[in-house]
């Protein structure tokens, strides 16, 4: 579901992510799954919605949805092939070898189905995104009114496409894309736009409808996802094991602009953190320990940080300043950047006058463009855009658009209780009428709730009622509307995936674990949770409105800084282990090696440096008490061995001086010398199983010899008896 959302076909990547992800695993103590987490730390990137560069496309869902929709679905949302639609057909938009456009959107559908995305809500998201495609269409001609520039729609049937899968009014949406309102002295001034503010606007309306949607829907995977237990707390505790996915350093030669910089701003932090826990924390404890060792030289970039996020003078705040002067432009902007760190190592003028800098990252130096710097950090939706979504008749958008979630799921929570109210007095006066005749009845549990309850969190018992099979389902918050009935089977996940990979039983149970709206009220709870995770993919309600009355919205860099910080804090309480992904060569191509391509990445990734301290350092560090629970056995006075005691284990064991070293409080071992211990231990456990054998064996033997012996004499008794008797 992320993948189809957030996944481009790049330049260097058919499958790139373009956002980053960190997935938390929560397991109890006996290694179960307690539920999982999955944090957004980075921005989607928005501009790929309205425009690609060459070879590269649109994100997958766009392709998918057109491929893969029936007639019944083309038709109602108006959907066509890829090369009518302007935000698609811009670059590459053919069928790659191996792609198969319906499998996927198939197994899209699938897989919102499995979150609790029912056909109601798949609809209203496929709606979304047939809308983004259809304001693309939007074509503006130049025009003069009263002796000024203005635009006129040139195509009003596609505005008319849009309003109707929008639910919006035709002539606010016109209103809203091709002028602007202004308050001047308390009268209200209409102020027509050019051509490019009305294509600007246009796009903004695009990518924040995508962006919203984006973040709604790891909003309720999240809910989907987190375990029942853990809904009623803002944070999740025990064991957990996290996986983050975040995108590559990126260089697009001239083409490089703020999401490039944004992204090699947090390869260059992930760098960091990979030195301090191979390189620096490492040599720091044997310099402690007092071992011998000799340092191994790598590249530092703490300099190249502290260029960009350093305070006052770095990049990002540089930027941030820039963003709110009013009569800024990014050329003020790229002079404020060479005054401020001509001398600086990491930064570079480029030998061309040109309105770009250059700054030298650990991958090398990338030059980047400094048009459209300022705009896409302020990121800004005028007010009367926002305001013509807020007023959709489809709740949907509203709540995709909406500036805040929270409110948006108590008003939930609340109709939903109306809702239930309603269905009781209807069941009761058609019970009523039939005189209680009716015999089909069903299981409903609804919410009753008061809204201070929703604001505490503490909820009142939900009653079991037995209604009629025709009430249907009170829930909205997972875009489940009132005339939506939610099936209790799914066709759909039946032929497309259970029926190969689960039995029933398993089904069954998946089935009853989604539920679109929570039954206790401490969802609440948990939906704050679930917002404070900084699903950072340019939600709206960051950056919506810039009115006179409002606070300045945090701008996208310093958002992205403030992710950044909690993702390294999380990063930091955990043990690390590294995957580093070398590309074979650039052409995407399979079979071919490219040698200097490799090496070059090789080097700058610091695997080189890398190879060197595994080689020479010591992977295996246990403090004494931990050598001698682990390796008991083998000393001669167990778990109360010292470190004398271990050294002259160690001694006895013969193992090589150069593959170890003991230090103040810990023994280090190369992983060789680990191998060696772990087979004298398993020799040893072995000799001692040996040992408890023959001693079970004797003990087994000497017990039949005396049963045998007893009963041999009974039977002699016996046979004497028996003679002397006769």
């Amino acid at each position: 579901l992320l993948q189809a959302f957030g996944n481009a076909k790049t330049a260097h990547n058919d499958n790139s992510s373009r956002f980053g992800k960190f997935i938390q695993l929560n397991y109890k103590e006996n290694g179960t799954v307690h539920g999982s987490v999955v944090q957004s730390y980075y921005l989607l990137e928005k501009s790929r919605i309205v425009s690609q560069a060459s070879n590269e496309r649109n994100y997958h869902v766009f392709y998918y949805l057109l491929a893969g929709a029936n007639q019944a679905l083309k038709d109602s949302l108006i959907l066509q092939k890829p090369e009518e639609f302007f935000y698609l057909n811009q670059s590459n938009y053919e069928v790659s070898e191996g792609e198969d456009r319906v499998f996927e959107f198939n197994r899209l559908r699938q897989s919102m189905e499995m979150v609790g995305f029912y056909s109601g809500t798949q609809k209203r998201i496929f709606a979304v995104l047939s809308a983004v495609l259809h304001l693309g269409n939007i074509v503006f001609n130049r025009i003069f009114r009263d002796g000024e520039d203005a635009v006129q729609v040139k195509n009003p049937e596609e505005l008319r496409i849009v309003s109707k899968l929008l639910k919006v009014k035709e002539e606010t949406l016109l209103e809203a894309l091709t002028s602007r309102t202004t308050i001047a002295r308390r009268e209200r001034i209409i102020i027509s736009h050019r051509q490019a503010e009305a294509v600007a606007t246009r796009d903004a309306l695009a990518k924040s409808l995508y962006s919203g949607l984006f973040d709604w829907i790891v909003l309720q995977l999240n809910h989907a996802l987190l375990h029942k237990e853990a809904k009623g707390h803002h944070q999740v505790h025990g064991n957990w094991i996290g996986v983050l996915d975040i995108f590559g350093f990126e260089d697009f030669g001239q083409q490089n602009s703020f999401e490039q910089f944004c992204i090699n701003f947090a390869n260059e932090h992930l760098q960091y953190y990979f030195n301090q826990h191979v390189f620096k924390l490492e040599q720091e404890e044997y310099q402690k320990e007092g071992i011998q060792w000799k340092n191994i030289d790598f590249i530092d970039n703490t300099g190249c940080l502290s260029l960009i996020a350093k305070r006052p003078t770095g990049l990002l705040h540089l930027l941030d300043e820039e963003s709110r002067l009013p009569n800024a432009t990014s050329e003020t902007l790229l002079t404020k950047f060479h005054q401020q760190h001509e001398d600086n190592g990491y930064y570079e003028r480029p030998q061309v006058n040109e309105p770009s800098f250059v700054i030298v990252h650990y991958a090398g130096k990338v030059k980047y463009q400094i048009q459209d710097f300022r705009e896409k950090n302020i990121d800004l939706m005028r007010s009367d855009i926002v305001s013509v979504l807020k007023n959709s008749h489809m709740a949907f958008v509203r709540e995709i658009i909406s500036t805040d979630p929270v409110a948006v799921f108590r008003w939930a929570i609340l109709r939903a209780f109306f809702r239930s109210v309603s269905a009781f007095r209807d069941a009761g006066k058609r019970w009523k009428a039939n005189q209680g005749n009716e015999t089909n009845y069903v299981i409903l549990v609804i919410v009753s709730v008061k809204f201070s309850h929703v604001c505490t969190g503490k909820p009142r018992p939900a009653p079991r009622v037995r209604p009629s099979p025709r009430l249907r389902s009170t829930s909205s918050l997972s875009g489940v509307s009132e005339d939506e009935e939610v099936p209790t089977r799914s066709i759909l996940c039946d032929k497309l995936f259970f029926s190969q990979f689960y039995t029933s039983y398993q089904y069954r149970c998946l089935q009853t674990s989604v539920q679109p709206l929570p039954v206790k009220c401490q969802a609440f709870k948990l939906i704050t949770f679930l917002i404070s995770l900084f699903t950072f993919s340019g939600r709206t309600n960051h950056s919506v409105m810039a009115g006179p009355t409002r606070k300045a919205p945090a701008t996208v860099s310093a958002q992205f800084s403030v992710s950044l910080s909690k993702l390294m804090e999380t990063l930091n309480q955990a043990k690390p282990f590294f995957v580093r992904c070398i590309k074979s060569n650039s052409d995407k191509a399979p079979c071919k090696f490219d040698s200097q391509l490799v090496l070059r990445q090789l080097r700058y990734t610091g695997m080189l440096e890398t190879v060197r301290i595994r080689q020479s350092g010591y992977s295996v560090r246990l403090t004494f008490q931990e050598f001698a629970h682990q390796y008991a056995l083998l000393l001669k006075r167990g778990n109360e061995s010292t470190k004398e005691d271990i050294a002259e284990f160690l001694h006895s064991m013969e193992l090589d001086d150069r593959h170890y070293q003991m230090g103040e409080s810990k023994v280090f071992l190369r992983e060789s010398e680990r191998l060696k211990l772990q087979e004298a231990l398993h020799e040893e456990v072995l000799r001692r199983i040996r040992v408890i054998q023959v001693w079970m064996r004797g003990m087994l033997q000497r017990k039949m010899y005396l049963r045998m012996k007893e009963a041999a004499i009974s039977i002699q008794s016996q046979w004497r008896g028996h003679r002397a008797r006769r």
